[in-house]
């Protein structure tokens, strides 16, 4: 297995009898101690942090190249922030098209499209949480909005109360992500890992 780190090379190692998980963690003492370990690339497929049981149990033998992608926890913070800008303000979007679906009578699809999203919702939270462990920044916008308005959601879409539930999300939770999307992105463009106040 040809191994490097970043753009450096380590050389060639020995992997017999080891999985990828074992020769990922081996290879930490050649990472830089002030960095974590952010992507794992094996023979050009990358996989990002958090997707270690996509790969940590394959056979290392079978790779033939494995690179360890790595950063400050800083850095990563907000290269983490700029996706997470982008991811929401893509949700918004299609809280405004569930919107729209609702408002053309289409409520099958727009159910459909719903729950899809609010998983989206879902996996961005946990993933702003994460970041927010990493860089200490708290974007009020990220979180209290959205729980304050998921209980009449819920509520609304329990009842089949479909033109409530458009209301909701075209009124509230829509602006409430656009919202969110722009204080992350002004975070990242800060580039500051400072608290952010509630001016956001």
């Amino acid at each position: 297995m040809h191994v490097f780190i970043n753009e450096r090379e380590v050389g060639a190692v020995e992997a017999a009898g080891a999985t990828v998980g074992e020769m990922v963690e081996a290879l930490g003492v050649h990472v830089d101690p002030n960095e974590i370990v952010t992507g794992v690339e094996l023979d050009g497929v990358m996989f990002s942090a958090g997707e270690e049981h996509r790969y940590a149990r394959r056979a290392a033998v079978n790779v033939e190249r494995l690179v360890l992608e790595t950063a400050t926890p800083a850095t990563f913070a907000l290269r983490m922030r700029r996706e997470l800008a982008s991811a929401v303000a893509v949700i918004a979007t299609k809280v405004e098209l569930v919107v729209s679906r609702f408002g053309a009578g289409d409520d099958h699809d727009a159910n459909a499209l719903l729950a899809a999203l609010l998983e989206e919702l879902r996996l961005a939270l946990v993933l702003e949480q994460q970041v927010a462990t990493l860089d200490g920044a708290v974007i009020p916008a990220a979180v209290e909005p959205i729980v304050a308005v998921a209980p009449a959601l819920l509520a609304a879409q329990e009842r089949r109360g479909w033109d409530e539930l458009a209301r909701l999300l075209g009124g509230r939770l829509a602006p409430a992500l656009r919202a969110w999307s722009e204080a992350e992105a002004a975070l990242a463009t800060a580039g500051a890992g400072v608290p952010v106040s509630s001016s956001f």
